[in-house]
């Protein structure tokens, strides 16, 4: 499953700078669902692994590193009176990467539930927004459980 999120990573791109909103949409409801589902399934099955752990966290770290431009891309206005806070946000992610490399000289893989439910909420946010609109409350609670996450 991660695999597949790999696969759709670049079709992402190709699709926002398309300006192809439901179509990204409902990809990146794939991958989310996919990042949902890829650890719950390999531990049911005992298929977990360090590889699959690693190899999860840095698809994932793609697509979070992504989706601000996408969504600069898909819905501008939404960003542009958004910018201070997708910026902070951007930047405490950045900051625990730079973090995680100095304590553990590699990029540390985070496997907390507060990650599973902001990557949740995340998605679910880009779904909607694109799909409708943005929805303002959402976005909040993903930035509030996203920042307590990161911090």
């Amino acid at each position: 499953m991660t695999l597949l999120r790999l696969l759709i990573f670049p079709i992402l791109w190709v699709l926002a700078i398309l300006q192809q909103k439901e179509a990204f949409a409902i990809l990146i409801g794939i991958a989310g669902l996919t990042d949902v589902l890829d650890g719950f399934l390999a531990r049911k099955f005992k298929q977990a692994s360090k590889f699959g752990m690693w190899f999860d966290s840095r698809v994932d770290d793609l697509i979070i590193v992504s989706a601000p431009f996408w969504l600069w891309i898909l819905i501008p206005q939404f960003v542009i009176s958004n910018i201070v806070v997708i910026g902070v946000l951007f930047a405490l992610y950045l900051i625990s990467v730079i973090i995680g490399l100095i304590k553990y000289h590699k990029i540390a893989q985070y496997h907390i539930y507060s990650i599973k439910i902001a990557s949740v909420l995340l998605y679910v946010f880009i779904v909607h927004a694109l799909l409708f609109e943005p929805n303002i409350p959402l976005f909040y609670v993903t930035v509030i459980v996203t920042t307590v996450t990161l911090l």
